[in-house]
């Protein structure tokens, strides 16, 4: 199997995972998905060479093994403090090692990666969904341009704009914290960040 078959694949395996998430009513169904989409997305960008995107994945894996760790499972705080520093250590080293190659060799389109990745990562820390959904609206357009050209992720952006245009124009009942676990419509609009 050659390299360009295996990045296709995890790339169309990618709209799969995307797609689960999405429509999934359950939060632990939606954190299966998002951890095996979040392992899917890191190779995948790691193959395709797209280090904001492996940081992004990295990012949102850590956050959803912290979640799932908190409340679906006994782990002790030590475990979870532990095992968040070991991912936080290994996300900077990365970030360090993508900065730095941006910095020799830098192009409009992993500027826009980067961009993409800022405006993702300001989405999750707002406190209200309509922020959160136009934040992430804003993202779907920047993502466009910033991985024009590859298939899978033109189609990942295109629902992401979709999803966010569809809830912020007729979803009006929900106006709590993203992330809270009083509104798991909130929790499932979270864990679509990582596109």
């Amino acid at each position: 199997m050659t390299l360009e078959l295996i990045t296709e694949i995890l790339g169309w395996t990618s709209v799969a995972f995307y797609i689960s998430i999405t429509i999934f009513n359950s939060m632990k169904l939606t954190r299966f998905a998002a951890f095996g989409s979040a392992a899917n997305d890191t190779l995948w960008a790691f193959l395709m060479g797209w280090w904001p995107k492996v940081i992004l994945n990295l990012s949102v894996a850590s956050l959803n093994t912290y979640r799932y760790a908190k409340d679906f499972t006994n782990a002790s705080k030590a475990v979870i403090i532990g095992l968040g520093s070991v991912m936080a250590m290994g996300i900077a080293y990365i970030s360090y090692v993508a900065i730095t190659a941006f910095i020799a060799s830098p192009t409009l389109a992993v500027a826009l990666q980067f961009v993409d990745l800022g405006i993702i990562l300001l989405a999750l820390y707002m406190t209200t969904l309509k922020n959160y959904r136009l934040l992430m609206l804003f993202s779907g357009f920047i993502g466009m341009a910033a991985y024009y050209g590859n298939t899978q992720m033109m189609i990942i952006k295109v629902i992401v704009i979709g999803i966010m245009s569809f809830k912020l124009l007729f979803d009006k009942t929900e106006q709590g914290a993203v992330g809270t676990n009083a509104n798991s419509n909130a929790n499932a609009d979270a864990e679509t960040a990582k596109a």
